[in-house]
């Protein structure tokens, strides 16, 4: 399948799709490390798991996706979620971490990343769909600033973010999860700054401004909680 622009297109995800990433997600892992001994008990295990995750981040978070116009499918996606620093994070159960020291001092906004995945069956131009991805998931957090982003990330992502001008720093060690070498990470927000003004002109649209409302909606409802109690 080759890359054209009018292949694809790119939208958000919705509740009721959230089985149908979940599946996406697990089948294009399995196809990506050929786990030909992954069982459907394995996915069964697999997908109960990542679903109970994504249904309590879902009112937080926005997914960006990308789908096919020929039937739909999706072929690459990615989360970011305003984090409440009361839901329990894969980082923190994976690694350990506790609440408290992801609490940076003088950060305001705390984000998740996660669910970030390209097809293997797109073979064209993937660094612009890696891009435009990423770029959609970072706008908010850069732009409401005094942001961390946390995330579980592979090695080799970890890598290509170095690649785009975009910093991380290494919370623990790595661990094997889902089949690749995970770290525990964070981006500050203003480590953002030099790939977003890189990329504004090509990929920001309407519809990040309107996502950066929601995300403001939402920062001020979690003031007005943490004040009520």
């Amino acid at each position: 399948m080759n890359w054209t622009p009018e292949n694809y297109y790119f939208t958000k995800l919705n509740s009721a799709e959230l089985p149908e990433l979940i599946h996406f997600y697990l089948v294009t892992v399995q196809e990506h490390y050929k786990l030909d001994e992954y069982s459907k008990e394995d996915y069964d295990i697999d997908y109960k798991s990542l679903i109970g995750e994504d249904s309590a981040f879902f009112d937080q978070s926005i997914y960006y996706v990308l789908r096919s116009k020929t039937n739909n499918a999706i072929h690459a996606s990615i989360r970011i979620t305003y984090w409440d620093k009361e839901i329990c994070l894969p980082i923190q159960k994976l690694f350990g971490i506790k609440t408290k020291d992801l609490l940076v001092p003088e950060v305001d906004n705390f984000w998740h990343i996660g669910r970030f995945v390209i097809s293997g069956k797109i073979i064209g131009n993937r660094i612009n769909i890696l891009k435009k991805m990423l770029f959609d998931a970072f706008y908010g957090p850069y732009s409401l600033g005094n942001g961390l982003i946390i995330a579980e990330c592979d090695r080799k992502v970890v890598n290509t973010l170095r690649k785009l001008e975009i910093e991380s720093y290494q919370l623990g060690d790595p661990i094997i999860y889902f089949y690749s070498e995970t770290l525990p990470i964070y981006i500050k927000s203003q480590w953002l700054e030099t790939f977003i003004k890189k990329n504004k002109i090509s990929q920001c649209s309407t519809g990040n401004d309107k996502d950066i409302q929601k995300f403001i909606a939402m920062s001020k409802d979690m003031l007005l909680d943490s004040k009520n109690n």
